[in-house]
């Protein structure tokens, strides 16, 4: 079994970034995103998230595991009387933070591309695939929770958008590489 341990900070940071990141390029891929439309698909990729918590894999399961401590940690560190002083010389502020479809598919795509690269070195091959068809699970069913009309408003209902079977299209390709 591939071990969290087994990675540096950096790499370890790509690993746990990847899934985030997959989530968020899933619920903007097809370029409307609107609030009840967000909301069912974070929450269909949150139950994944917490499906994985208990996967068969182990490493699906440290990974999933890990993420969720770093949210819990993050969130209590949001709450401490030190976050709310405000942001101390020298500390590089984030990037825009509005939703950039474009931007947000690229760069989910490029992460997953790195974090592969990285198993694809050090990890058992077992693991490597189970962790590709984890992020490709995660957008699929980010993309299928809700019918999206293409071709304007007496068009039919897809499952799945052009945009999103796009974005799918360029994960898998980065996962398969």
């Amino acid at each position: 079994m591939t071990n969290l341990s087994d990675f540096s900070e950096d790499e370890l940071t790509q690993i746990l970034d990847a899934p985030g990141s997959v989530l968020k390029g899933a619920t903007l891929a097809d370029g409307r995103p609107g609030a009840i439309r967000f909301i069912r698909e974070t929450a269909s990729g949150a139950k994944v998230f917490r499906e994985a918590q208990e996967h068969e894999n182990d490493f699906i399961r440290s990974v999933a595991v890990a993420l969720r401590d770093r949210i819990k940690d993050q969130e209590a560190a949001e709450l401490s009387p030190a976050a709310k002083v405000g942001t101390p010389a020298g500390v590089a502020v984030p990037e825009d933070p509005r939703p950039d479809p474009e931007r947000d598919t690229a760069k989910a795509v490029e992460l997953t591309a790195a974090a592969i690269a990285v198993l694809r070195e050090r990890a058992d091959p077992k693991d490597l695939d189970a962790y590709g068809e984890w992020l490709l699970r995660i957008a699929t069913e980010v993309a299928r929770a809700t019918s999206s009309k293409e071709g304007g408003f007496f068009s039919k209902r897809v499952a799945v958008s052009e945009g999103e079977q796009a974005y799918l299209d360029r994960l898998t390709a980065a996962i398969r590489g």
